[in-house]
Formats: C-alpha cells, sequence, structure tokens
C-alpha cells in the first residue's frame, strides 16, 4: 500500500493514479493541483504537459520539467487555500507549498499561488506566481 505522494492520506491507486492515467478527471483545481504534484514527484512528464492550459502550454519544455522533476526528492504538498476551482466553476485559485530536496540533498520550499482554468470537462493549470 503506498500513499499518494499529494498528502491527501489516500492510497495512490485510489487518489492521483485514477487522474494519471486518464481514468477519471480532477472535478476541482485542488484534485488538478495535488495531481499534478504527484505527476512531479513520480517523473510523469505527459501528464504534466497535457494538463498545462493551452494558452500557455507552449512555455513548459518537456526536457527542463522531467530533469526538475528526477533531480529532486519530493517530501511533501501542503495546500495553504484555494478560491473557487469547485465543480461548477471555470476559474480557481490554489496557494500551494511543495517541499523537495535538490541533487545535493538540500532543503528546498517552492510556494506558489497558482490559476485554473475548466474547458468543457478538464480543468488546467494557466499560470502561477511564485512567492
Amino acid at each position: 500500500m503506498i500513499l499518494c505522494a499529494c498528502c491527501s492520506g489516500k492510497v495512490y491507486e485510489k487518489c492521483c493514479q485514477i487522474y494519471i492515467n486518464g481514468i477519471a478527471r480532477p472535478a476541482t483545481a485542488e484534485q488538478l493541483m495535488r495531481s499534478r504534484y504527484t505527476a512531479y514527484a513520480r517523473c510523469e512528464v505527459h501528464y504534466i504537459i497535457n494538463t498545462t492550459h493551452p494558452s500557455t502550454r507552449g512555455k513548459y519544455s518537456s526536457k527542463a520539467i522531467e530533469e526538475w522533476a528526477t533531480s529532486s526528492i519530493w517530501e511533501k504538498l501542503e495546500i495553504i487555500s484555494t478560491r473557487k476551482g469547485a465543480s461548477q466553476d471555470t476559474i480557481g485559485y490554489v496557494e500551494f507549498k511543495a517541499y523537495y530536496l535538490d541533487s545535493k540533498g538540500q532543503n528546498h520550499l517552492h510556494h506558489e499561488y497558482s490559476t485554473f482554468e475548466r474547458l468543457e470537462v478538464n480543468w488546467f493549470f494557466v499560470e502561477g506566481e511564485i512567492y
């Protein structure tokens, strides 16, 4: 039994794996945020790219994502706040802190306020403001 990297307390197979493997779609912006963090922790680059909004997807490099994901040890995700982003919304905001170790074993904190948009039935990451 492997707990999900998103720190939900749920087993991976019943949490973010269903989104990453395309079995289900995240219903909220927070679910998408958690699944994207898990995708970084598991180096699921295709999921990270595919859940980035089409209007901003070109700003991100698969290679850079893969390098960051594989050179980091993802320790913990902390959701600070959410605003909107429910299943009936078309916009949502999630503030989070991601704790990780770099390739030299140094502690890092990635603190971000992210914007998400739902297009039809799918949520997408649009952009993030890093604190």
